[in-house]
């Protein structure tokens, strides 16, 4: 019987179709208003999503280097194993995988009081009573039907990110076309609240708007052409969300007292303050499918980063293991059981968050640390490099500088979150140390014994002899 591998089906639609829906839900049409309960900017937020796109975007520059050197499925722990060091790589990697899981926990939560919205709209009392009783077992059923649709392969991934980012985009676009005409200038400068500091931390915490981006690099290993696909579809998706982010948050602010939009709670509910009603239900219903949206991507992104942990036996092998569909199927399940445990454990969804974007914060400034020593560290994975840029070394000092400016203000509003991570850091360390003698990519070990380390990693990373 043949070996099962991960198969190359995506293409540069889905690299584009992963990239936006995964970023854009629950950041753009939740966090835009949810905000104000955490740090009270008002109309500011628009700044915030500027500043915070500064760093998303010198990040996508030099995951745009990394994927076409090494467009192999694990992406971050790829990257960082093979370029800064094995055990960073996976205490790294291990962060940001629980961060991604707590994001799928997250979404799944938040997504229910955009269904009641929908609800609310169309008079259904009872279907959102319904909804709210019961939406940890709601939640659930969200998050199984998505790793049931990982599991079947990425064929079927694919075409489901695709019909979700047509309506994503075409509910975004009428959104801001039909709501431009109704800004107001009074209404944001009135609503334009707190200072340069206060703006700052809210541009840590809208930058979880942002996230995401780097979760098709993941599955590099299973993308088309991935050294011209992967880089040009982060970049071009990362700068089309920031010019959406910013628009739908002015248009947001711009056509209502701040008020009436904190009362609201959301965009959606938001643009019923001045959208004909069947406009604001598409509107909601867009919402919807851009933060359910977010689940798919993340499963992928979760399980293809313990299957990378799995090949260099960091964690049981048995994890590598592929279904019939080409999929890996334990890691699928171990993910999705702890996105339910989440789930259970969290009960508000800009909560849940705050765990999520301080894990994604610490890898991306590892990524853009890997960028930046490549060159003189590993210049045979550089030469690899089909996407270089003159000033690769400052793209990457800058996305890393400005991700940890990020990081200290989200510490400063998220102590207790930030701690939730300490101790998941504390915990990865004590599995490697355990697993250690075991490990396939102990460099310390393998330079001292063996010649043929080239031989290994090229193995390692999907490029050995089939």
């Amino acid at each position: 019987m043949a070996k099962r591998e991960l198969k190359k089906e995506l293409g540069m639609k889905e690299v584009i179709a992963t990239v936006m829906t995964s970023v854009i839900g629950g950041g753009l049409f939740l966090t835009t208003v949810q905000i104000q309960k955490q740090v009270p900017v008002g109309s500011n937020v628009i700044f915030s999503y500027l500043i915070a796109a500064i760093p998303a975007f010198f990040v996508a520059l030099s995951y745009a280097v990394l994927s076409s050197a090494i467009p192999a499925s694990g992406g971050d722990y790829i990257y960082i194993s093979r370029i800064l060091d094995p055990t960073l790589g996976f205490l790294t990697t291990w962060v940001r995988w629980f961060g991604m899981v707590a994001g799928i926990a997250a979404i799944s939560i938040g997504d229910l009081f955009l269904i009641s919205n929908m609800f609310t709209a169309v008079g259904w009392d009872s279907a959102t009573i319904f909804v709210m009783n019961y939406r940890i077992p709601i939640a659930i059923s969200i998050i199984l039907i998505f790793l049931i649709i990982n599991y079947l392969g990425v064929k079927i991934y694919g075409w489901v990110q695709d019909i979700m980012l047509l309506i994503l985009l075409s509910g975004i676009i009428l959104y801001i076309a039909v709501g431009l005409p109704h800004v107001r200038i009074e209404y944001l400068t009135s609503s334009a609240h707190g200072g340069v500091q206060d703006i700052f931390r809210a541009s840590s915490i809208v930058f979880f708007s942002y996230i995401g981006f780097a979760a098709i690099a993941d599955a590099g290993g299973e993308v088309k052409n991935a050294k011209k696909n992967l880089p040009r579809g982060i970049v071009i998706s990362v700068i089309a969300i920031a010019v959406l982010y910013v628009l739908v948050a002015l248009v947001t602010y711009g056509t209502a007292n701040l008020n009436s939009v904190v009362g609201a709670g959301n965009v959606p509910a938001a643009a019923m303050l001045f959208l004909p009603s069947f406009i604001a239900l598409y509107i909601s219903f867009t919402a919807f499918i851009a933060l359910v949206s977010d689940i798919n991507p993340s499963i992928l992104a979760t399980s293809r980063l313990s299957f990378a942990w799995a090949k260099d036996s960091v964690v049981p092998e048995k994890l590598r293991e592929l279904s019939r569909f080409h999929t890996p199927k334990w890691t699928l399940i171990m993910n999705g059981a702890i996105a339910v445990f989440i789930v259970l454990a969290f009960s508000e969804f800009i909560e849940a968050i705050d765990v999520t974007t301080i894990a994604i914060l610490i890898t991306y400034a590892m990524v853009c640390l890997a960028t930046f020593v490549m060159p003189y560290k590993r210049p045979d994975i550089w030469e690899k490099a089909e996407v270089k840029y003159k000033g690769t070394w400052l793209i990457s000092i800058l996305g890393m500088v400005t991700t940890l400016l990020l990081l200290g203000y989200i510490i400063q509003v998220s102590l207790m979150q930030f701690a939730v991570v300490v101790i998941w850091t504390g915990i990865g360390a004590s599995i490697y140390h355990l697993t250690r003698e075991h490990h396939q990519l102990d460099w310390r070990i393998i330079r001292e014994k063996t010649k043929g380390l080239k031989e290994m990693e090229e193995r390692l990373l999907g490029k050995g002899k089939k």
